[in-house]
């Protein structure tokens, strides 16, 4: 249980559409803005009747975690942009928004190809110290948070209260989540349903929380095509998979691609390299990726110096949460990738 004052109640609920950074630097930073009160909010130029709403608002209580935008634990990235949100609220490992992060992102209705390549930069970029940033959906957004919980951490954003999981078929994966380190972030009260109007706002905090974006497959007119259309505004370098000529669940990106706003994935592992400027061939190979470049069981584990046992248990846990799927052979592959 956490409670925000009610001095950030009112920054959450009047500031938006406001930039309250730069409220706090005309003031001289935060405390005296909130040590001020109302005359503090509009002498930083705030209007009177907005500064009366903003410093009689009741505190704001949550079962999770709430950050405010003076805190250190606040992600720097989402501080950068303009008019970042006042206050997040957030189930899960807090410290998982400090990271590295990319975005990946793609359509409910993706198709196996997708989910595979979905699957693997979320294992990839996991492999590489970085965090997935998603939305929790269906199709791409939950393929890239398993890859990513494969092997470390994932940030979902939603577009409702983390009273709530949406879809409600997700709640396990949520759950999961917050098992293993990773975080759920929401800009609203625990309180607030999945209303349709939110999900558009939501997209830009996904495209805030990261340094670049990936979208995997997209239709013309989509969600995800809002977040790289956020992305590009804050100046993210948006990056997107080609698909078939006239798949419908590629158009978006391939149009993308076509108009210049995005640059083409042709190989995921380079992807990786480029986005966090490393050598694919320096450094500690991560099994999961070993493995699904082609290598048997037995080979990974000699490549990676572990045990086929050891190996061979965690490769059925991932079995059983439907994040792999066995081949002949002694191989496997991500789920969907066959």
């Amino acid at each position: 249980m956490d409670e925000v004052s009610g001095w950030w109640s009112g920054a959450h609920h009047e500031g938006r559409g406001l930039d309250v950074l730069a409220l706090a630097d005309a003031a001289g930073g935060f405390r005296p803005l909130i040590d001020g009160g109302y005359d503090a909010l509009v002498d930083a130029g705030l209007e009177p009747a907005r500064a009366a709403r903003w410093v009689s608002a009741r505190p704001l209580r949550t079962a999770f975690t709430a950050v405010t935008l003076d805190s250190p634990r606040y992600s720097a990235l989402l501080k950068s942009i303009p008019e970042p949100p006042p206050v997040l609220f957030v189930d899960g490992d807090v410290s998982a928004l400090s990271m590295p992060a990319v975005a990946v992102v793609g359509t409910r209705s993706c198709t196996s190809y997708g989910s595979s390549i979905a699957r693997r930069l979320g294992a990839a970029l996991a492999a590489a110290g970085v965090v997935t940033v998603s939305g929790l959906a269906r199709g791409v957004d939950a393929a890239a948070h398993r890859g990513a919980m494969a092997v470390g951490r994932t940030v979902a954003v939603v577009g409702h209260g983390l009273g709530f999981t949406s879809p409600a078929s997700h709640d396990g994966m949520r759950s999961a989540m917050v098992a293993s380190g990773s975080a759920v972030v929401s800009t609203w009260p625990d309180d607030v349903r999945p209303f349709p109007s939110n999900f558009p706002i939501r997209n830009r905090w996904i495209a805030g929380l990261a340094s670049a974006l990936v979208v995997v497959e997209a239709p013309v007119r989509s969600g995800a095509g809002i977040t790289a259309r956020e992305a590009g505004d804050l100046g993210r370098p948006v990056w997107a998979v080609p698909g078939p000529i006239g798949a419908p669940a590629s158009e978006g990106c391939n149009r993308m691609l076509a108009d210049r706003s995005a640059t083409a994935v042709v190989d995921v592992d380079e992807l990786v390299a480029t986005l966090t400027g490393a050598s694919p061939s320096t450094g500690p190979e991560h099994w999961l990726n070993v493995l699904f470049n082609g290598a048997t069981v037995d080979d990974t584990a000699r490549r990676v110096g572990c045990s086929v046992s050891e190996l061979l248990a965690r490769l059925s846990k991932l079995e059983l949460e439907g994040v792999v799927v066995r081949l002949p052979g002694q191989r496997y592959a991500p789920t969907g990738a066959t």
